[in-house]
């Protein structure tokens, strides 16, 4: 086959680039840097989701008073923001409900969540995240999230595009296409997707596989249906993560680093 007939299709966080969060745990009042994802925070509520917001803290959050509660500015600006992730059976519209009522996020928890992770070596991309319990009602969790590549990502990325292997991402993170481009210059920018639920990158392999040989390269529970809709799934144990068994099952190959994807891509091209 031709190397433009394959695609990779890349997770974000724990493949491409390590993830930095800072959690607040809005019950204990207890603040700090963990290396949880907010998935495994998520699944460890009886029923919780997880909600991404999809804006820029500097241009929407950064100026507002400690004292505001972050629903009320939600609702105040139209601050888009979505479901990337859940444990239950609920609808999208009853958790951004519950966030949109809630009283326990103000905005110096964000301001303070923000402040520890602008300590951390990230790239200056950043969003700030919710984990919602719904059997409470009650956002639970409030996160700042950062990014920084991995050593092998840049060099990567730019061996698959000197093959001709088209590439995209497909990241539950909030990364904008032409905020993500200028740091990945060898991945078109029309081809960098954020803010992605388990069933939109699934939905992603499906649409590519009509066109591609579509490898999926993912590390955590929310790729367990894309790794399991494409023609071969690659899981990545580059970064620590608390994954369930089934993740292991649906992977064709394993790798420790982001660098072995070009020995694999070029045994498949023979």
């Amino acid at each position: 086959m031709l190397a433009s007939d394959l695609a990779v299709v890349f997770d974000g966080a724990g493949v491409l680039y390590a993830p930095f969060r800072i959690i607040k745990d809005m019950e204990r009042g207890v603040t700090k840097r963990s290396r949880i994802s907010g998935i495994t925070c998520t699944e460890r509520l009886k029923s919780g989701a997880m909600v991404v917001l999809k804006t820029r803290y500097e241009e929407t959050m950064a100026g507002e008073d400690d004292s505001k509660f972050l629903s009320a500015l939600m609702k105040a600006e139209k601050i888009e923001n979505k479901v990337i992730y859940k444990t239950d059976v609920i609808s999208d519209e009853e958790v951004l409900e519950t966030v949109l009522r809630d009283k326990t996020v103000k905005l110096g928890d964000v301001h303070e969540t923000v402040s520890l992770l602008r300590r951390c070596d990230i790239l200056p991309i950043l969003g700030i995240g919710l984990i919602v319990d719904m059997v409470k009602g009650t956002v639970r969790y409030a996160i700042a999230g950062g990014i920084n590549l991995f050593p092998g990502t840049l060099r990567q990325l730019k061996e698959l595009r000197e093959l001709d292997v088209q590439t995209f991402i497909a990241s539950g993170d909030r990364i904008e296409q032409e905020e993500m481009a200028v740091h990945l210059p060898d991945v078109p920018q029309a081809n960098i997707f954020g803010t992605m639920k388990p069933e939109d990158k699934r939905d992603l392999v499906r649409k590519l596989k009509d066109e591609y040989k579509v490898i999926m390269v993912g590390d955590d529970r929310n790729d367990y249906l894309a790794m399991q809709e494409a023609d071969i799934a690659v899981l990545s144990l580059q970064e620590a993560a608390d994954r369930q068994k089934k993740v292991f099952a649906v992977a064709d190959i394993r790798i420790n680093d982001i660098s072995e994807i070009t020995g694999i891509v070029k045994e498949i091209l023979g």
